[in-house]
């Protein structure tokens, strides 16, 4: 089905209004500081041993002065009570709203397990061994029944407690076999780029170069580094590629990077060999600390992504934009000041492996779309995310456009030049 978008989060999002509530209640103490302020002033202009000596030569003076002070003082000491008594109950509110939400987002998919899962089974019934065509289609139908799965899963593990940490635990205590390394960086000079069809301008032009990247990805772990030149002044984009190695054995040590044990690093918020290569290719590519970054990548590239959305403002570095497709970053530590499109394609369960919705906030957009056939890898695809993003280039949704605003400098530049790396684990 095409053409379907439907978009959550962004500035029109509960959480938007969350963060305004906020903005007024800081806005408040403010005012209430001045008010203080000035409060602070006056009384020391009243014990100014000038003003007293000058009352002694005209006390009639002096007592409209202390009046007209005494009706000001009692004014503004009120309208300073209102300012903090609003600002903590502004507060108060938006951080009652949020744990309820937060609370919703995370009991729903226990809670609805009871009855999901039975109707999954449906499909299956009075099969002994259902095929794996069966599984899939299953699946595709209701994606968000894996998450539900991880989200039983850590809440039996966890004693009870259905908190998406539980996910990242799990998934650290899996990861700990896997061997890391350290990261091996080279240029290939050689692989193909779309730098002839000119810089992107909108999200399908950035789905095609991963699509690109993708199709030339030999043993895995390549990267473009492309750098962007227009009026905005120079940009970088950064795209990250998927899972290339499903080395389930942790024993068997692989030079490729975007493998088992780096999706489990990063599900459970630790670095990988992976995302170190990325900040060397980005120091070898000349990037600059004040150059804004937008970072894209799918599959496990998203998820990638967003660990560097941080790791790389703390090197110094200015992320701006984060782009992720078919991605679980629902416990992704994103900071606030970065800008987040995260497409999510119907029927694609890998982003429902963190067991956790995408968070809703003002900077973080999810749409989802519906494209692709009926089985997993085919809902998981770069294609059927391209197709997901040609809908979202011609979507009106005002989420959307705020977001179009804010990467205008990425979406709008005149010249594009891309350096191609490949990182491998060395040794």
């Amino acid at each position: 089905m095409s053409g379907v978008v439907t978009v959550s989060g962004g500035i029109g999002s509960i959480a938007a209004d969350f963060e305004q509530l906020a903005a007024f209640a800081s806005a408040l103490d403010g005012a209430a500081d001045s008010i203080a302020g000035m409060l602070g002033m006056l009384a020391r202009r009243l014990a100014d041993p000038a003003l007293i000596g000058a009352a002694v030569l005209d006390p009639a003076g002096a007592a409209e002065i202390l009046a007209l002070a005494g009706v000001t003082t009692a004014g503004a000491a009120a309208t300073l009570a209102g300012c903090q008594s609003l600002s903590a109950g502004l507060r108060l509110a938006a951080g009652s709203y949020r744990a309820v939400d937060g609370l919703d987002r995370r009991m729903a998919p226990v809670l609805g397990a009871g009855y999901r899962l039975p109707l999954a089974l449906v499909p299956f019934a009075g099969s002994a061994a259902p095929s794996g065509v069966g599984v899939q289609a299953g699946l595709s139908a209701d994606p968000a029944l894996v998450g539900v799965a991880v989200q039983l899963l850590t809440f039996a593990g966890s004693g009870g407690l259905p908190l998406p940490g539980s996910t990242a635990r799990l998934a650290g205590l899996l990861a700990t076999p896997f061997p890391d390394g350290a990261a091996e960086v080279s240029v290939r000079p050689a692989a193909p780029t779309g730098d002839a069809g000119g810089p992107p301008r909108g999200a399908a032009d950035l789905m095609r170069a991963l699509a690109l990247r993708g199709s030339h990805n030999d043993g895995g772990g390549s990267i473009d580094v492309r750098t962007l030149d227009g009026a905005g002044g120079r940009r970088v984009i950064v795209d990250i590629t998927g899972t290339t190695m499903w080395n389930f054995d942790p024993g068997r040590r692989t030079p490729e990077v975007s493998d088992v044990g780096t999706n489990l690093r990063a599900l459970a918020n630790r670095s990988s060999v992976f995302e170190r290569g990325v900040i060397q290719a980005l120091r070898l590519a000349g990037v600059s600390p004040g150059e804004p970054i937008m970072l894209v990548g799918h599959s496990q590239g998203g998820m990638i992504a967003a660990r560097l959305a941080g790791e790389l403002q703390a090197a110094g570095y200015t992320v701006t934009h984060l782009v992720t497709a078919g991605s679980p970053i629902g416990l992704a530590a994103v900071p606030a000041s970065v800008s987040v499109l995260s497409l999510q394609n119907q029927g694609d369960v890998v982003p429902e492996l963190d067991g956790a919705d995408n968070p809703q906030r003002a900077n973080w957009i999810t749409v989802r779309t519906d494209h692709g056939d009926s089985t997993v890898p085919g809902r998981h695809s770069v294609r059927s995310y391209l197709a997901g993003a040609l809908d979202i280039d011609a979507c009106a949704h005002p989420a959307l456009a705020h977001w179009r605003s804010g990467a205008a400098g990425f979406l709008d530049a005149d010249r594009v030049s891309t350096q191609v790396f490949q990182i491998r684990r060395a040794g």
